[in-house]
């Protein structure tokens, strides 16, 4: 991913966790990334590592809706992509709004059914601390149509693939790397799983019952570490921790059932150390 600075069209650029309860997810992720929260908003708050914004957390639009992480993709002109997003038959299911002080969003449903957030950055271009340990790493999307899933996202943000492999693709903005999309393999279930090859494959199975959807990815300096610590928290382990070659990783559920992936990524002293 980027680091802090200018994103570009179409990449990942915030995650945010929408939840009823949100005193519930910021004890489970402060104990878990070591997260500390400013409030925004009557019913939002921004998460924080070493004072930089690494994800936000928010009531659902339907307050019946479980708990879920929803990637949000960066955009130019809001509106703009927003009209795009329908022109190539997604959904705008939250209209632009403004965020005070920091940018303008929306919230979008693709054509097979995956919800994904628009951000147009104002003072604030998205997370400010990426790829590492307690931040953002990774987005894919994952679904039982993924060529259906890359035209859609071609025509709204004009990405470009590489040769597919295994059935995944890296999707980049501008030739650079912004996103995977891969396919669901049906029929599986994620808790049925024993082990995985990959980040993309662990996220493969639980996409399984939840039909499309974007996944994200926060590094570890130790994901059986922080698999263990996820447990002592009230979250469940689905897949994993196993070695893959972007890093050992495994597919977690939250206490308030949203998943997504632990994958390990070198530490700042780490890599300077390095």
């Amino acid at each position: 991913m980027p680091k802090a600075g200018r994103y570009r069209e179409g990449v990942p650029c915030w995650v945010v966790l929408t939840t009823s309860d949100a005193a519930r997810a910021q004890r489970f992720y402060g104990a878990l990334f070591d997260w500390e929260f400013v409030p925004t908003g009557p019913a939002e708050t921004v998460a924080t590592r070493y004072g930089a914004q690494v994800a936000g957390i928010g009531p659902p639009v339907d307050t019946a809706r479980p708990a879920a992480w929803t990637t949000h993709l960066a955009c130019a002109d809001l509106h703009r992509t927003a009209a795009l997003v329908r022109a190539a038959d997604g959904r705008i299911v939250r209209e632009p709004y403004e965020v005070p002080e920091q940018g303008r969003a929306a919230l979008a449903v693709d054509p097979l059914g995956a919800a994904f957030g628009l951000w147009q950055a104002g003072t604030i271009d998205g997370a400010g601390l990426v790829d590492e340990p307690g931040a953002l790493a990774w987005n894919e999307h994952l679904s039982p149509d993924p060529d259906t899933a890359r035209a859609f996202y071609r025509r709204v943000f004009g990405y470009t693939y590489d040769r597919p492999k295994a059935g995944h693709t890296l999707a980049r903005a501008a030739g650079h790397p912004a996103c995977s999309i891969g396919p669901s393999a049906a029929g599986t279930d994620p808790a049925d799983l024993t082990s995985l090859t990959d980040p993309t494959a662990t996220a493969t199975a639980t996409a399984t019952a939840t039909g499309a959807r974007w996944l994200a990815q926060f590094g570890t300096a130790d994901t059986d570490r922080a698999a263990d610590r996820l447990r002592a928290l009230g979250g469940t382990v689905l897949t994993g921790p196993e070695p893959t070659p972007y890093g050992r990783a495994a597919l977690v559920r939250d206490d308030a059932d949203a998943v997504f992936v632990l994958v390990a990524v070198p530490s700042h002293e780490s890599a300077e150390a390095a």
